[in-house]
């Protein structure tokens, strides 16, 4: 087994600094040109590989008033519900079909549930 690398290494400190910068301007350009709906697409997009960069977007947008609360928390789901299929395809690609078709059942409930609680999810029912 390799020995593990130095985690704080300029090297990986530059290339998380690079999606960040990426992501971030990606949403900032999406949402002054398509609006709150066309960040999904960027969520999705970088919650593929990385979840950091885009829940450190969203919570800049949050804070700096530019996004409604209500509604990154679908973007960050999104995101990861990306990631979980990258890594659903990972996980079949390492471990051969066999292995991909006993993690199905498993990721399409994950998924079915994830996309239900984006689509149907209301803000009323915590008030109630």
């Amino acid at each position: 087994m390799p020995e593990p690398g130095n985690p704080a290494e300029l090297k990986s400190a530059l290339v998380f600094g690079l999606i960040y910068a990426v992501i971030t301007l990606a949403v900032a350009a999406v949402k002054h040109y398509s609006g709150s709906t066309g960040l999904y697409g960027v969520a999705v997009i970088s919650g593929l590989t990385d979840m950091d960069a885009i829940t450190l977007s969203l919570s800049r947008l949050v804070e700096s008033n530019q996004l409604e609360p209500d509604n990154p928390w679908r973007l960050i789901l999104a995101a990861s519900l990306a990631n979980f299929v990258f890594k659903g395809i990972a996980a079949t690609f390492l471990g051969g079909w066999r292995f991909g078709l006993r993690l199905l059942p498993f990721f399409v409930v994950v998924l079915l549930g994830g996309i239900a609680l984006i689509l149907f999810w209301r803000k009323e029912w915590l008030l109630a």
